[in-house]
């Protein structure tokens, strides 16, 4: 019974080891939200971003002029979730040299990389598509390519 036993652990500990050794085996690694933070637009011009969440593989903030949050900012690490990257294989248009999408009426997100999606949301009906498109390219996106 005790060689038995043995047998099982060493059985148990060598699954681990070989699972710490094989690193393709192994889930994708998920970027720091924190570290999304100095890639957000600045504030300046009478517009303030300011960072409502950060999670492992995300980080939001809120776009905000006089007290009056006009849109949503997020860059996410599709690592976390990987069927997000989706909506973007069968894109025809591109913005900043990356991939477009329509998240539903009021978003619009890029895919950087194959892999970080940037995306802006508008919060109020004045934001539109365009104002949208135009604060993607304010990102400092050059920091998400590989």
């Amino acid at each position: 019974m005790k060689k038995l036993i043995l047998v099982i652990a060493l059985v148990i500990a060598g699954w681990f080891a070989w699972r710490a050794y094989n690193p393709a085996d192994q889930p994708p690694a998920i970027a720091a939200g924190k570290s999304f933070n100095q890639i957000f637009p600045d504030s300046g011009g009478g517009f303030t971003v300011q960072f409502t969440q950060e999670k492992e593989g995300y980080s939001q903030a809120d776009l905000l002029k006089d007290g009056k949050k006009l849109a949503q900012f997020s860059i996410s690490d599709t690592n976390s979730n990987p069927t997000a990257r989706e909506k973007f294989k069968s894109s025809t248009r591109q913005l900043a040299g990356s991939p477009s999408a329509s998240v539903g009426s009021l978003g619009t997100a890029i895919l950087v990389s194959d892999r970080y999606q940037v995306q802006v949301r508008s919060t109020d009906p004045s934001f539109t598509v365009g104002d949208r498109e135009a604060w993607i390219l304010k990102f400092k996106l050059g920091a998400l390519k590989s």
